[in-house]
């Protein structure tokens, strides 16, 4: 099983890097997982896609979000069936006012379906839960199970480790860094991660392995070298756009 990062800042794009999306493309029979559907969305154009996407967003936070807009030419000649999970929240937000026409010119037909914590739900075979998030207006965690593998996504919390029970033992943990480790004031202020704040989690939940994303902008190289992440965990993946990673 393959994941692909499309997206990998936060906030706003820059030269190398758009905001949060990353695709599984063979997540289940003729079914593909979208995690959030940041600017990075739009790589989908183009490709070949399966019979059903399923598009899972954190929060309505326009880095997460914004690229639904782009789903006209994503399934551009091809017979796709979307469906989003989100809290009620979310998808009332997108649906009332991203895909209104002040905003958005023409209707977009799609199926939807809230996700709440402590409710698990099957997605093409797959079983798929929630954790709420400590962040501004809410986020999700993510996890998802197959029956040989499993992959947590966390992104858009501060990190305070509330949740390492629900993503512990994963096979691919997938987690946000927004900020080096000299920048955790402005992390606290706006609900994200340090480099401290995810190796204590990655330490507590013993993921088998970690990749890094939703990185500042502002950061032009690798973002992991910023400060002792890479000494902590030499062996984390520091994702960037088009980045493929087997599981």
């Amino acid at each position: 099983m393959k994941v692909e990062f499309l997206g990998t800042a936060g906030y706003h794009p820059n030269a190398t890097r758009h905001t949060s999306c990353t695709y599984i493309s063979d997540a289940g029979p003729d079914c593909g997982f979208v995690l959030d559907a940041g600017t990075g969305f739009f790589r989908l154009i183009g490709r070949p896609l399966p019979a059903h996407l399923h598009i899972f967003l954190s929060h309505a936070h326009l880095d997460h979000v914004s690229g639904l807009t782009y789903l006209l030419n994503v399934l551009l000649k091809q017979k796709t069936e979307v469906t989003l999970y989100s809290s009620a929240q979310t998808l009332d937000v997108v649906s009332r006012y991203l895909f209104d026409s002040p905003l958005f010119p023409l209707p977009f037909q799609h199926k939807k379906q809230i996700i709440e914590p402590g409710k698990a739900i099957e997605v093409c075979g797959v079983k798929v839960s929630v954790f709420p998030l400590t962040h501004p207006g809410g986020s999700l965690a993510y996890r998802f199970e197959w029956p040989d593998r499993s992959l947590a996504y966390v992104t858009d919390t501060a990190g305070d480790a509330r949740y390492v029970d629900f993503i512990s033992n994963v096979d691919l943990l997938i987690h946000e860094r927004n900020f080096s480790d000299d920048l955790h004031e402005i992390a606290d202020a706006s609900g994200h991660c340090t480099s401290e704040m995810v190796a204590h989690v990655a330490r507590q939940a013993h993921a088998r392995r970690l990749a890094i994303t939703h990185f500042n902008p502002l950061t032009e190289t690798d973002p992991l070298e910023e400060d002792s992440m890479r000494v902590e965990f030499p062996e984390a993946i520091s994702a960037y756009d088009g980045l493929v990673v087997g599981f």
